[in-house]
């Protein structure tokens, strides 16, 4: 009995190890795994994709299931997952609210980008780095999202 609660306790830390291993790294990362891994695991959203607003449909069902936190947590929650698990976004035609909900930009980010698209196509990455007012580096992360 006592080896197979020690078995079951090693699958259990191994599991959760290899979920935590799975989230990239990030502000919201650590909120996310104390406040959601109560319930499960990370799998449940590796893989997965959504805009703002589903992830914030997810939070908010999963807030009203009992899920623990403060309203900042939960804010930390939804920018973590639509940064890392949002859908992909094409900065040649995407709106502007759609690249501040979607890639987390700045309202003024976003107004650069469209005012650099309308002169000319954002050809590829190094492109988008040079458009004035926009810090290339927040995207750094999820520039396979970024679509041109």
């Amino acid at each position: 009995m006592k080896s197979s609660l020690v078995l079951a306790s090693a699958v259990f830390l191994s599991v959760v190890t290899v979920n935590a291993q799975g989230l990239p790294e990030g502000t919201g990362k650590s909120i996310f795994e104390n406040t959601c891994g109560g319930c499960h695991g990370a799998d449940i959203v590796i893989g997965q994709t959504g805009t703002r607003d589903v992830w914030q449909d997810t939070v908010d069902s999963m807030r009203s299931r009992g899920a623990l936190g403060t309203d900042d947590d939960f804010k930390t929650i939804v920018n973590y997952l639509t940064t890392y698990f949002g859908v992909p976004v094409n900065v040649n035609s995407a709106p502007a609210k759609e690249l501040v909900d979607n890639l987390n930009l700045t309202s003024a980010e976003a107004d650069a980008i469209v005012k650099a698209r309308t002169a000319a196509k954002i050809k590829d990455y190094a492109e988008l780095s040079k458009v004035q007012g926009l810090d290339i580096k927040k995207l750094d992360p999820i520039k396979n999202r970024i679509k041109f």
